[in-house]
């Protein structure tokens, strides 16, 4: 098993057994983890070894945060938290009216 670079996240098993789905869990954990600050999630296949559960299954918690509009998924770049794309957005503008201004 992988360990999680990751301590913002809560860690602990998922259930198996009952009406909500691993991928729902899965999700909802990791949305009360950005909520609370968390700008780093841990990749895909720390994720999937983490709460041993499926890559598929990771990719589907992902699909639903990225629906919700907390994460950006980009195709061989990543996941990154939505709020630090704003900041880094915020601080580019910044960086370019202050040029701009001498």
């Amino acid at each position: 098993m992988v360990e999680p670079s990751v301590s913002g996240v809560c860690w602990a098993p998922l259930r198996r057994t009952g009406r909500v789905a691993l991928y729902r869990q899965l999700a909802d954990r990791l949305r009360a983890a950005i909520l609370d600050g968390e700008r780093r999630l841990p990749t895909e296949r720390e994720l999937a070894s983490g709460f041993t559960v499926a890559r598929i299954t990771v990719r589907a918690a992902l699909d639903l945060l990225a629906a919700d509009d907390l994460i950006l998924r980009r195709r061989r770049h990543g996941t990154v938290v939505r709020g630090e794309i704003d900041d880094v957005a915020a601080r580019g503008a910044k960086d370019m009216s202050s040029s701009s201004s001498m």
